[in-house]
């Protein structure tokens, strides 16, 4: 993401240059706020971007957008690169570079992975995770998108989240830059833990659901069977997985 986030900050960098030469303060001053916010965001992206290289097991607490309404429940998230997989009481999606599995009440699917993917797509994380629930990948991806959209404001903060040492962002004026209003994302907060891993999400998906999930407990040590359809599912292998 290091790449990325220089294009970011140079495309607003190169805004700005053209801006001085016959804008007023009041205008300089937006400008520089979003170079600094690019280059805030951007350092986020740096930081999240490190989780897909690491070996760990993350439990999150997951709770719909009404909180004190609705249960909470939790989500696991194992991940031993090139491996991964998100596991539920009810359920378990499994990727690797060679197959995909998703499973729920003691039956499982199988298909191979002939597209070469390196992460599950978001319906079927929502499948087994729920709509509320964020991976790293769909975290990093909105962050870097508000990088880039113009008028936000960005304020962090230092918090420890399951013990772990964690900056957060907390970001306002995001906007739809097409002017849409469906489904617009105006506000995020994300916590990225001093390793690279996702801590905290509170926002809204690029599919209009909210989303709110914090880290509850965090281990670097994973379980193989973690990978593996639970003890006593029936697998089925299929061309394509049903959600």
């Amino acid at each position: 993401m290091t790449s990325s986030r220089s294009h970011f900050a140079g495309r607003l960098v190169a805004l700005s240059a053209l801006v001085l030469l016959g804008a007023g303060c009041g205008v300089i001053d937006t400008v520089q706020n979003a170079v600094d916010t690019a280059n805030t965001l951007g350092g986020f992206a740096d930081r999240l971007g490190k989780s897909a290289q690491l070996t760990f097991t993350a439990e999150y607490r997951i709770v719909g957008e009404e909180a004190g309404q609705r249960e909470t429940e939790t989500v696991t998230l194992t991940q031993q690169p090139p491996n991964s997989a998100l596991s539920t009481p009810d359920g378990r999606l499994i990727f690797t570079p060679d197959h995909m599995i998703i499973c729920s009440d003691g039956e499982c699917q199988r298909s191979a992975n002939t597209a070469a993917a390196t992460t599950p797509d978001a319906g079927m994380v929502a499948a087994v995770a729920g709509p509320g629930f964020v991976t790293p990948e769909l975290a990093l991806g909105l962050v870097a998108a508000a990088a880039i959209v113009p008028n936000t404001d960005v304020e962090t903060t230092e918090r420890k989240i399951a013990g772990q040492d964690s900056l957060c962002a907390d970001v306002t004026g995001v906007s739809d830059p097409q002017g849409g209003t469906e489904g617009t994302l105006d506000k995020l907060t994300v916590c990225v833990t001093e390793s690279g891993v996702l801590a905290s999400f509170v926002g809204r998906t690029d599919n209009g659901e909210q989303a709110a999930i914090e880290l509850v407990e965090y281990s670097e040590k994973v379980d193989e069977k973690a990978f593996a359809p639970p003890a006593g599912a029936t697998v089925e292998d299929v061309s394509q997985l049903q959600r």
